[in-house]
């Protein structure tokens, strides 16, 4: 059983884009070329390696992370395919940190779209340096250059154009690459097809001005290739290779190459570039942990393990398979791993070439990516470590599930069956949560879209066999009171034969401060109630308060004080007194000025300074307001407050009025009193009916 390769000799590339920019057939096409697989996929025909699930082959287009990698000139090129439409951004977002570069890949048609921006963003954020590859080159009616141009200035590029096309559009023949002065024309028989020296006459002055242009660009970004060119006119091939190497590490340059979907003959000069010019896996020297205080390991193969499990896949019969970004020491087959406090052993570690297992290793090493076979805890986003100390990596965060829907039971047989499954795929998909929420008693599923939500239903009914009803969320409304009352009876008599049923309470009810909750005070003296008795009352008023007074929500923020009462020394009991509590609590939440209460949110809101205007005007028509505004570059950041219950439905609104390109977060502030008007109907609609306790 072979090893895995030394991390100076791996690279790990993750390929990003706006949806149908062309990623997966850029991935089929490099898996091909390199020798992976046998014919290069297809979305189209339904034979691509990467996209394979009915629910992405049904919609055409990457839905969660696969990885394929090839071996290229005896270095071994781990490719990660990520969905590009934002609705599954969490695997995209996992996925670029388990690698060490970016490939952005941009439309030759469309240029810069919605997600194209903030895909951008992040590989800056993150540190990560780029390539910028255009697709869909040999499209009918393309002209490149001003696409270039505004792609170029969309996105604050300093671009180094690698390569001079031969033709253009429906007439591209063939591309030339300017620092090594080959040319890639035609279909490839495969990995074993050769660069051409012959540069068409059509384009050799233009290549020769291109490559001038090149030589200027690289020099530009270091002082001494600036002095060498300032004193030769011209830099070496060797001279720009380095000086490129140093430019794209520093992001100072990003590198621009052409790919034909048709013929992928710009395959061969990207894999070399990948391989020159994008870092190895050594050079993330060090890896941290999430903390106040991280604890910092060096990234090698001697140090103690530290493997990130960026996608998990579970199938009901081949098992739990957790693909992993070894971050520090060596991975062994068959060896004991922690993940947590869960100890397991290895079953079997693969390369990966899409979803299948790949070739099988013996070990594998700091830098690397591979699959672990048959594991039973591993979820997406967890670390695995071979030691018993804490470790948990610093991802970051994925964007957070804001898009929540009951799930509506048509049983209670199917409830646990529906619930076993969604959690399996949230242990799939880490943008996915599942929970029961603790006011309302509902089953929740919340993702980052209805597309999100409707994707995990498909996928929950193929291979769970069980349907899925989603609806909206109740609001956890709340009630309390906002006027003090006195004197407030509440008198329990029945006499049915035998002992009877005797209790009165005297009490005055008045509000609170928002948040103290429920206070009783027992000023009983002179024992006209018995001590027995007391917290029956108590308890009486806690279960009237729990049930609700105007629309069946949770009474809260109010003080009870107990101050007087009768009793029969017979009749008397504690059920009784528990409803002379109810009945004294009913009495007085009738006269106190009862009123709802509804959840208000912060929200942090981040969008194209463009469409700020229409953002602050929905918010406002949403009863916001308004805390503060911060514009970044191309980018807004809002702060609001706004009733939960508006914002319910704010994905598709936000999606709408940004074209997919704005997100937000929203956390819990407080509760304040629901208008008079909209007070009015959440109570028609509710339905309320008060409980008779009697009955």
């Amino acid at each position: 059983m072979a090893n895995g390769f030394e991390p100076q000799k791996i690279r790990n590339v993750v390929v990003v884009g706006h949806k149908g920019v062309g990623k997966t057939t850029l991935i089929e096409g490099m898996l091909y070329v390199g020798g992976s697989t046998p014919a290069m996929g297809s979305i189209a025909t339904k034979t691509s390696v990467l996209d394979d699930e009915p629910e992405e082959i049904t919609r055409e287009g990457t839905l969660s992370t696969s990885v394929g990698h090839v071996v290229w000139n005896d270095t071994k090129i781990n490719i990660i395919d990520t969905p590009g439409e934002g609705s599954f951004f969490g695997d995209t977002r996992l996925a670029m940190a388990a690698a060490d570069a970016v490939i952005l890949v941009v439309s030759g048609k469309d240029g810069v779209q919605p997600m194209t921006d903030r895909l951008n963003h992040w590989a800056i954020e993150m540190g990560l340096p780029r390539f910028l590859v255009f697709s869909k080159c040999d499209l009918e009616h393309i002209h490149l250059e001003p696409v270039i141009e505004s792609v170029k200035k969309r996105l604050k590029l300093s671009l180094a154009h690698m390569q001079v096309t031969v033709g253009e559009g429906s007439d591209l023949k063939g591309l030339v690459d300017l620092l090594g002065r080959k040319v890639y024309v035609g279909t490839p028989d495969g990995p074993k097809t050769k660069a051409s020296d012959a540069i068409p006459e059509e384009v050799k002055d233009v290549v020769e001005e291109a490559r001038m242009r090149l030589v200027d660009e690289i020099a530009s970004t270091d002082d001494e290739l600036t002095e060498k060119y300032l004193d030769q006119g011209d830099l070496s091939d060797k001279e720009m290779e380095a000086g490129m190497h140093k430019a794209i590490s520093s992001g100072s340059l990003v590198p621009l190459y052409y790919f034909a979907g048709g013929s992928p003959y710009g395959v061969i000069p990207l894999l070399d570039a990948i391989v020159d010019y994008f870092p190895p896996a050594t050079t993330r020297t060090e890896v941290r942990s999430k903390g106040q205080e991280p604890e910092i390991r060096e990234a090698k193969p001697e140090a103690a393990l530290t493997a990130f499990c960026f996608k998990t896949t579970i199938d009901q019969h081949a098992g739990r398979n957790a693909i992993v970004r070894i971050l520090s020491g060596t991975l062994k087959s068959d060896a004991y791993i922690l993940n947590g406090d869960s100890k397991e052993r290895v079953g079997g570690i693969f390369n990966v070439v899409g979803k299948p297992a790949g070739s099988a290793l013996g070990e594998a090493y700091a830098g690397d990516i591979v699959s672990i076979a048959k594991l039973k805890t591993v979820k997406t986003g967890d670390t695995i470590t071979e030691d018993k100390k804490p470790f948990v990596f610093d991802a970051p965060e994925v964007p957070p599930a804001l898009f929540a829907r009951v799930v509506i039971l048509s049983d209670r047989g199917s409830g646990e069956k529906i619930a076993q499954g969604l959690s399996k795929l949230s242990e799939e998909d880490n943008s996915l949560k599942v929970y029961h929420d603790e006011q309302t008693h509902d089953l929740i599923c919340a993702g980052l879209s209805q597309l999100h939500l409707d994707v995990t239903g498909e996928r929950l009914r193929r291979r769970f066999g069980t349907d899925i009803t989603l609806g909206p969320p109740k609001i956890p409304y709340l009630e309390t009171i906002t006027r003090k009352v006195t004197n407030i009876e509440g008198k329990h008599k029945k006499q049915t034969g035998g002992h009877g049923q005797f209790g009165v309470c005297l009490i005055d009810m008045e509000p609170t401060s928002r948040g103290e909750g429920f206070v009783f005070d027992d000023a009983i003296v002179g024992g006209a109630i018995p001590r027995n008795f007391i917290p029956s009352v108590e308890k009486g008023i806690v279960k009237s308060a729990a049930r609700g007074f105007l629309a069946g929500f949770q009474v809260v923020d109010f003080k009870v004080r107990l101050f007087d009462g009768k009793y029969h020394d017979v009749d008397s009991s504690d059920a009784a007194f528990q409803l002379a509590g109810s009945k004294a609590f009913k009495a007085a939440m009738a006269k106190a000025g009862p009123i709802l209460l509804e959840p208000m949110v912060k929200m942090e809101i981040t969008v194209p300074t463009a469409a700020l205007g229409d953002i602050m005007g929905d918010l406002n028509s949403r009863r916001g307001r308004i805390l503060g505004s911060e514009t970044q570059d191309q980018f807004s950041v809002v702060n609001a407050q706004a009733p939960l219950v508006e914002v319910l439905e704010y994905e598709p609104k936000l999606r709408a009025l940004t074209q997919g390109t704005g997100t937000y977060s929203m956390t819990m502030d407080r509760y304040e009193p629901v208008p008079a008007q909209l007070q009015e109907k959440i109570i028609k609609d509710s339905g309320f009916k008060a409980i008779d306790e009697e009955e």
